[in-house]
């Protein structure tokens, strides 16, 4: 297993290594919050070089704190050359060897990380920091059985080691049982409240939500710009998750007048497996003056394998008038390095009016979100076509022939573990065939209550 001996080796490279399973994708429109994703190893492909890097420390403990700096800076050639300069004196130094090994997970080096940490393992089976570091190289590698065989082993020795608590908390989450995730998160602050990464996700877990929103489109002035108000309340019982709103829609201008609409929407989200969701919505709209009378969802979320997701879903819209719409959107996902993820997805419509004539339209888009923050989490889309909603619908079925670019970006911003606010910015430029052009602009604002 060792590298070298008698002094830091010459650069060194090692093949690249399988990457893991993530769980979450990006469906717009769905009324969903995500799960917290596995988290991913920060290098986007394997890097296991050793540098010539020479230590200043004479002693072995000096050696261990340079070398724990040199790691958490990302300097991960140097950290190795350090850590093997220990090793090469005492070549089963447990503490050397635990940092070897994660800084050897950290750069996607699983095959050698691997076996040093079983090395530690051997010898220090009670130690919950070694454990919890093999059970993210198991989870970030896709062995996630393993990786909740091992996490298991180390509870049954110390159930209260709050580094094993965070990673089972993960996993249940995973599952999707978020009180059982919210209980062991807490559990393991309490154990360690000063540790910044248990802060942080026991910041992000929750088992409800309320959410008011407020929201204005601003059409050109030939089209009403639409103004709406919603609630909406989210709770999550075991593996479901159960939603329901409320939303006034008025439009102003344009020459029609006011115009008001109400719409309801009750939801429910099941999470079969690890990685897996399925569910569906069912709106009522009353009164039903320009959006659909009943709108109905279904949708679903499958791990590829990899840090890749999928998602699909499909919507169908039924009018008063006689109109009625159907709406498939798939999409796939990619966790990358860096808390960043990227999400493509395509959007088509089929519309049937009540003559008859049947109209198909589409839009392809990107997103890319950022966690850029503990409690900061920032995204930003990039659309070319034309979309439809269910509060926008009026107006939006008038314009079917006009087509163009869109773009958005939302911050979402957790004031404290129970209170947050998300403001989103939104911009369109459609043209017709006959090249007309409108500009439309919206601004979404919320605030949200969590449990």
């Amino acid at each position: 297993m060792m590298r070298g001996a008698g002094g830091p080796p010459g650069p060194q490279s090692r093949g690249a290594i399988p990457r893991r399973q993530s769980t979450r994708a990006w469906i717009a429109g769905i009324s969903v919050t995500p799960l917290l994703t596995i988290p991913y190893a920060p290098a986007s492909a394997a890097d296991c070089t050793v540098s010539d890097y020479r230590t200043q420390a004479h002693t072995r403990e000096a050696a261990l704190v340079e070398a724990g700096g040199l790691a958490a800076s990302g300097q991960h050639a140097d950290a190795r050359a350090v850590y093997l300069w220990v090793l090469a004196r005492a070549k089963d130094d447990p503490e050397a060897l635990f940092g070897l090994a994660r800084v050897d997970s950290w750069g996607g080096c699983w095959k050698f990380s691997q076996e040093e940490y079983l090395q530690v393992l051997a010898a220090h089976p009670e130690d919950a920091d070694v454990r919890a570091g093999f059970v993210d190289l198991l989870t970030w590698s896709g062995r996630l059985e393993e990786a909740q065989q091992v996490l298991g082993a180390g509870l049954a020795i110390d159930p209260k080691a709050p580094s094993l608590l965070a990673r089972a908390a993960r996993f249940a989450l995973w599952k999707g049982d978020a009180q059982r995730a919210e209980d062991l998160a807490t559990a393991a602050e309490r154990a360690d409240p000063a540790d910044p990464e248990l802060r942080e996700l026991r910041d992000r877990l929750f088992v409800g939500e309320s959410r008011l929103t407020a929201r204005v489109d601003v059409y050109p002035s030939a089209y009403p710009s639409i103004y709406s108000l919603g609630a909406q309340g989210l709770q999550r019982v075991g593996r479901f998750e159960l939603t329901a709103g409320a939303q006034v829609v008025d439009r102003i201008g344009g020459g029609y007048g006011p115009i008001v609409d109400g719409r309801y929407p009750l939801g429910v989200v099941y999470h079969p497996a690890l990685g897996w969701t399925v569910g569906g919505e069912l709106a009522f709209g009353a009164p039903a003056n320009a959006i659909p009378r009943w709108t109905i969802r279904e949708f679903v979320v499958a791990p590829l394998g990899g840090r890749f997701d999928t998602s699909m879903s499909y919507d169908l819209w039924l009018f008063d008038s006689g109109e009625h719409v159907h709406l498939f959107d798939p999409g796939i996902g990619v966790e990358l390095p860096k808390e960043i993820r990227l999400d493509l997805r395509a959007w088509i419509a089929a519309v049937t009016i009540p003559s008859g004539t049947r109209q198909v339209v589409g839009a392809g888009g990107i997103q890319v979100g950022w966690a850029v923050a503990p409690r900061v989490d920032l995204s930003a889309t990039a659309t070319y076509g034309v979309e439809i909603e269910p509060t926008g619908a009026l107006t939006q079925l008038q314009l079917l022939d006009y087509a163009g670019p869109a773009g958005g970006v939302s911050a979402d911003w957790r004031i404290s573990r129970h209170v947050g606010l998300k403001l989103s910015v939104g911009y369109q430029h459609l043209r017709d065939d006959a090249g007309q052009t409108l500009s439309i602009e919206s601004v979404e604002l919320g605030v949200y209550d969590r449990w």
